[in-house]
């Protein structure tokens, strides 16, 4: 079967209220997040590599991530495959333990300013990415094509964030 039609065919058997529930969790976790993370400004006193954002930029590019991610896990929940049978209950812990460090980054990050926790935690949400990522391709490819982006994401602030550790 060809890609489109298979995407088309997950579209169409998608609960779209439950990708809009997918979306609003995400994005309630990154607002708690950046609310107890403390202020970002001190992302600009920081030494930073020459390949680092804007700050601005990184507003948009979490709120895209939070955005797909809301997707992705509301199109895995509402697949054809998981109507059929029941949801993997290793697969919802994987992703609860998925959303956790995504939202303990930040006040770890720019609340705690442990750089070198940061860069541990970064490293369990690309680890713990790949195995949602794993879960998620055996019930809907869609669900585990709109992680790929996030997690190339991932891997660049893993860069990034090293790179200030080092600097700093």
């Amino acid at each position: 079967m060809k890609w489109g039609k298979y995407w088309k065919r997950e579209l169409y058997c998608a609960d779209y209220k439950t990708i809009f529930l997918g979306i609003i969790l995400h994005f309630i976790c990154g607002i708690l997040s950046a609310l107890l993370g403390g202020s970002a400004s001190i992302y600009r006193y920081l030494v930073l590599p020459h390949f680092a954002p804007p700050p601005f930029v990184f507003v948009l590019i979490w709120t895209v991530l939070y955005l797909l991610l809301g997707v992705a896990l509301g199109i895995y929940l509402s697949s054809y495959e998981c109507s059929r049978s029941r949801w993997n209950l290793n697969t919802c812990i994987l992703y609860g333990v998925f959303l956790l460090t995504l939202f303990l980054w930040y006040p770890i990050f720019f609340g705690a300013r442990l750089f070198s926790f940061a860069l541990v935690v970064i490293a369990a949400i690309i680890s713990v990415s790949l195995f949602v990522f794993r879960y998620f391709i055996r019930r809907s490819r869609l669900a585990a094509f709109l992680l790929l982006p996030c997690m190339i994401c991932f891997v660049f602030f893993f860069f990034l964030n090293f790179c200030i550790l080092l600097l700093n």
